[in-house]
């Protein structure tokens, strides 16, 4: 790297070291939240976010080289790691500049603790004119712009790669967890909407992507779900008003129920047959991954799926109320996975002649 590009770094980052923060100039895309534990650029928003409960993801530890006369990219070094995965898009204040950017992130990881494993702009950390390798190669970007995701990409895999600046750290989760981190910074080249509705991102605007990956060895997760009767259900709501089932399971960060949920909705189902008298509340409970809000609508859609599912089964709408809690009644600490799994849940809580809209 040239004294100059060193003077260049040095001077951003005297000049930026304090400006990511908390809290966005524009409205963040609603049901997203930051990584857990990481700061985002000062003014940014997120213009779309994506999650997977086990992934894998590769990072790139040394410059990619496109070898035009072999028509592809030579041996690189790169790591790739698995574990729960957050992709968030974040476009970032106007006039702040991909490089800028960088800086910041590399200034805030390192106060935290992180070791940067690689990181560069432009030229340093590929060769330029073969077609955003970073985004090609390492983020895997290669949609046809059909998907939100898609389309939120677009921007990375259509940028000027000579002010392209990329990251890739380690450290750890707030929860002790080896924490993988990449961020990718571009200067978006052309008008453009990620999700209907939002409006357009001007040209000359920087995006970035920041990914962050909290390492677990994969889960043997195939399981018997402990089956309950409605018998039981029964004697637990005429003992205590309330019942925990931790037998309807959803897909993850989604109200999409499960097939093994199947048997318990059944049970709660014939138990309403039985008790014609029964009303009752459906309570959707989550642990604290990510923000309040965005937990609070999760729950309350999770409800809301099952009281669908039980109407579906012929019980009457008007004897179910679905309500959404969130993480605000944890049953157990959200410290650890083991609690936090205790803290997923729905229960049912006998309305005892209380009245519901």
């Amino acid at each position: 790297m040239s004294f100059r590009a060193d003077l260049q770094r040095f001077a951003f980052a005297v000049l930026t070291a304090l400006l990511v923060q908390a809290g966005p100039a524009r409205a963040d895309l609603p049901g997203t939240a930051d990584p857990p534990g990481l700061k985002r650029f000062a003014g940014s928003s997120i213009v779309f976010q994506s999650r997977a409960d086990y992934d894998r993801f590769k990072l790139a530890l040394e410059k990619i080289v496109f070898s035009g006369a072999m028509g592809a990219v030579q041996p690189y070094r790169s790591q790739t790691v698995e574990g729960r995965r957050i992709t968030t898009y974040y476009r970032l204040p106007e006039r702040v500049v991909p490089l800028e950017a960088l800086l910041n992130y590399e200034t805030e990881l390192k106060e935290s603790g992180f070791e940067i494993l690689f990181s560069g702009l432009g030229e340093e950390i590929e060769t330029l004119g073969y077609n955003n390798q970073i985004a090609d190669e390492i983020l895997d970007m290669k949609g046809t712009y059909s998907t939100p995701e898609e389309r939120a990409q677009w921007p990375f895999q259509n940028a000027r790669e000579n002010t392209a600046a990329y990251l890739a750290a380690r450290g750890k989760s707030p929860e002790g967890d080896e924490r993988f981190v990449s961020a990718y910074f571009v200067v978006n080249t052309d008008d453009w909407e990620i999700t209907r509705g939002s409006g357009q991102i001007p040209t000359g605007i920087t995006l970035g992507r920041v990914d962050v990956v909290d390492v677990k060895p994969r889960q043997q997760r195939l399981e018997l779900v402990e089956s309950i009767t409605s018998g039981e259900i029964n004697q637990a709501i005429s003992r205590d008003g309330r019942i925990a089932l931790y037998g309807i399971l959803f897909a993850y960060d989604s109200d999409q129920i499960e097939a093994a949920a199947e048997p318990t909705l059944a049970e709660i189902a014939k138990l309403m047959r039985e008790r014609t008298d029964l009303s009752i509340l459906v309570v959707g409970h989550t642990d604290a991954t990510g923000s309040f809000d965005y937990n609070l609508g999760l729950s309350r859609r999770r409800a809301e799926a099952v009281v669908n599912r039980l109407v579906q089964l012929g019980i009457e709408q008007r004897r179910l109320y679905p309500v959404g809690v969130g993480f605000s009644a944890p049953v157990a600490s959200n410290t650890t996975e083991e609690g936090r799994a205790k803290n997923r849940r729905v229960e049912l809580v006998d309305l005892a002649g209380g009245r519901i809209p």
